[in-house]
């Protein structure tokens, strides 16, 4: 019994634990599986233990399948460290744990809905144009709120006494506005802020100058003393790591004089305009797996320092590609058309969902629908071919057709199976042949009848 235990339970080997945090409440744990050599059997399962790091007593353990690489742990709390470790474990047991890694979990701030940034004010005689950039994490908006007050000074507590305050709501694609009705030589503030389903943001402030002033840039509430922004990483370095994922590295600044607590990673397929392609990811290290892409796909990915509550510019693209993979899509528009009673055009569209370059595709048929798919007749094609005739087969029979492509990596599934019924056999006349035979008839009348006049002849001579 120990020595299956020996040699049925898993060594420890493991890479390093890569995490992120996508919420101050999560820890992302991405793992590379055991090699053969290490895992001494097929691993069924992982065991993932955590606890605070004042709290190492306090030891929670979660489970996950053998064929998992990645997990996320929820509802943990925000700014705290964490240590993990993880174990694999074969149908004998678990081996022995990986070394304890640490993270801590983002500060609640970290998922706040930043102030839009150049808020400008241009004052007229009784209006205020606003305008404004959007916020820098502008995926979490979902619109933006504007709020216009009269303020004079009066001797008061705040030194100013406040009149009514009106709010305006407005769409997530506004980036100005124009406050009318306003009275000249007052003294106005103007607010405005982003907002989503969840919270508002902070907001940017202007409370400068009166409406007889022509031009007056903001002050912000979130500048205020003005704090540098971080400058982006450098050496940024993107591998691709399996047909849905990318490993992404970088280093810190050479310098910097705001301290850094995270980095926002962006991510999208090279070239698209649609925003909603694009995706933001956070990292507390300097490295992080990107999953969830498309295979054979090309992203391109841009990192940006954060500091607290200042958030730097992003860095230059690098482009980087996922490997390929086997077709996720059948071949489409399958067409089945009969030539004549033994041959068949079968024609049909490349998959939607390639995953790769398709390198030939798989044409199986038989006229007995329920046969074992093994037992079907195949007929392979190039990957450039989008037709075939397929010949050989008998008349008055039903065929049945399926379609399979296959990039470098393996087959794809084969489309839905489609019929034909081939025609009956139509004997046709040869005219040459009926023209000789036609011929050689008339000739041998002839011949009978040469025959019996010359034998006539020779009769009346006698």
């Amino acid at each position: 019994s120990a020595i299956l235990n020996l040699w049925s339970v898993p060594l420890v080997s493991f890479s390093p634990l890569f995490n992120t945090s996508t919420s101050p409440t999560d820890i992302r744990l991405m793992w590379h599986p055991l090699s053969s050599q290490h895992s001494r059997g097929a691993v069924t399962r992982y065991r993932i233990e955590y606890s605070t790091l004042d709290q190492v007593d306090s030891v929670f353990s979660v489970e996950v399948g053998g064929n998992e690489t990645q997990f996320t742990l929820r509802e943990l709390q925000p700014n705290q460290v964490y240590r993990l470790r993880i174990a694999a474990g074969t149908v004998v047991g678990f081996g022995v744990p990986s070394e304890w890694a640490q993270h801590q979990t983002l500060a609640l701030y970290n998922h706040m809905v930043f102030a839009p940034t150049e808020l400008k004010v241009r004052a007229r005689v009784n209006t205020l144009n606003v305008t404004w950039h959007p916020s820098p994490n502008h995926t979490l908006v979902s619109g933006y709120k504007l709020s216009c007050r009269e303020m004079e000074a009066e001797d008061s507590t705040n030194g100013e006494r406040t009149t009514q305050t009106h709010t305006i709501r407005l769409r997530k694609k506004a980036r100005y506005h124009l406050l009318t009705g306003l009275v000249p030589d007052r003294q106005y503030e103007v607010k405005v802020w982003a907002f989503n389903k969840q919270i508002e943001g902070a907001a940017a402030v202007w409370k400068e100058g009166q409406t007889r002033l022509q031009d007056v840039r903001f002050i912000s509430s979130m500048s205020l003393p003005m704090r540098p922004p971080p400058l982006p990483p450098s050496s940024i370095r993107a591998t691709a790591n399996s047909s849905t994922s990318i490993w992404l590295c970088w280093e810190k600044p050479r310098f910097s004089n705001v301290r850094i607590i995270n980095y926002t990673v962006r991510c999208s397929p090279a070239g698209t305009t649609n925003a909603s392609l694009v995706s933001y990811h956070t990292s507390s290290a300097q490295e992080i797996l990107l999953g969830a892409l498309k295979p054979f796909t090309r992203y391109e990915l841009a990192v940006q320092s954060n500091g607290v509550g200042v958030v730097g510019p992003f860095s230059g693209t690098v482009e980087e590609s996922t490997l390929p993979d086997r077709p996720s899509t059948p071949p489409e528009e399958l067409q089945l058309s009969a030539l004549d009673s033994s041959s068949v055009l079968v024609s049909w569209r490349p998959p939607l969902e390639p995953n790769g370059i398709i390198v030939s595709y798989k044409i199986l048929y038989s006229g007995n629908l329920s046969q074992p798919e093994h037992m079907w007749e195949n007929l392979f094609q190039d990957g450039k071919i989008t037709s075939v005739e397929v010949e050989g087969l008998s008349s008055d029979t039903r065929y049945f057709f399926k379609l399979g492509a296959s990039t470098e990596v393996g087959a794809g599934p084969y489309s839905p199976v489609k019929d034909v019924h081939m025609p009956h056999q139509q004997y046709e006349l040869d005219i040459h042949a009926v023209t000789g035979i036609i011929v050689g008839v008339c000739l041998g009348l002839i011949c009978i009848l040469l025959c019996m006049c010359f034998s006539f002849r020779n009769g009346k001579s006698r």
